[in-house]
């Protein structure tokens, strides 16, 4: 019997086929999305005490625009916490620093970052339709090791605010999660740069390496090389990186491009 591993498999075939709804038809979209996690229960708290009360339950996870936990397939069953009540989508701004609610929509971002490192990166994170729901807060939870919204961040300096009121860097959030997060505060000033190599233009880079320059110096923050994004500070600390090596691309080509890429973002921002 034939499984098919997407949905756009699955679209193709039947394209090919007459319209029926036979056994065999409804087996085949069984089987391609029998590992879709199943929400078995649901809650929308009203209070963020409620929703971390609620987290604290064994399988709660909390979901915050959903991209990440639908597609989150080594899951069965869950049970989701939506914090969309909770008005954490206020977004503030003084001069250059930003501070977003955790819930805030990365198409948000766009529109009170434009021009920016964080616009441009938002953009490139999800398409469009996707942008409105993913949020700030969810894309450092899930702490991804190609998403250039959270490079972004760390490139930035941005700190994370948590719901007992503490703050951290994101870049030590992502390697040790641990409070439900409640904001993210960042400086959206100076000059920045991205560079990435992908299979296609539109195409998830297999690397990317952002940079943006401060008063503090030129911070890289790099893609595609680990299972989250890794700080840079020179051209010797990507240098002495050991990459990741899957289907995508070896060890090796990933270490290539992280220097090639690397010595171009330094080069724009020196």
């Amino acid at each position: 019997m034939l499984v098919l591993t997407s949905p756009r498999q699955l679209l193709r075939r039947r394209m090919r086929q007459k319209p029926c709804f036979s056994g065999r038809a409804f087996i085949l979209v069984s089987a391609n999305f029998s590992s879709v996690p199943l929400v078995v229960e649901y809650h929308r708290p009203e209070s963020v005490a409620e929703a971390v009360e609620l987290l604290q339950q064994p399988d709660h996870v909390a979901l915050a625009g959903g991209t990440v936990v639908n597609a989150d397939r080594n899951r069965s069953q869950l049970v989701a916490v939506d914090l969309q009540s909770l008005g954490l989508d206020v977004v503030s701004r003084e001069a250059s620093r930003v501070q977003f609610g955790a819930m805030c929509r990365l198409s948000e971002v766009e529109k009170q970052c434009s021009g920016d490192l964080l616009a441009e990166a938002a953009r490139r994170e999800l398409p469009s339709t996707l942008r409105t729901v993913g949020t700030v807060g969810g894309t450092v939870a899930a702490g991804g090791g190609e998403s250039l919204m959270l490079a972004a961040l760390m490139a930035s300096g941005a700190s994370v605010r948590t719901v007992n009121g503490g703050e951290v860097s994101v870049e030590r959030y992502v390697s040790a999660p641990s409070e439900l997060i409640v904001g993210v505060d960042v400086n959206a000033e100076g000059a920045w740069t991205i560079e990435h190599t992908g299979r296609t233009p539109m195409d998830t880079p297999i690397v990317a390496v952002v940079g943006r320059r401060s008063e503090d110096g030129i911070t890289l923050a790099l893609t595609g090389v680990g299972t989250q994004p890794v700080v840079a500070r020179s051209l010797d600390d990507i240098k002495q990186l050991i990459p990741i090596d899957d289907f995508r691309g070896s060890s090796e080509y990933r270490h290539h491009l992280s220097v090639t890429l690397g010595e171009r973002v330094l080069g724009d921002l020196s």
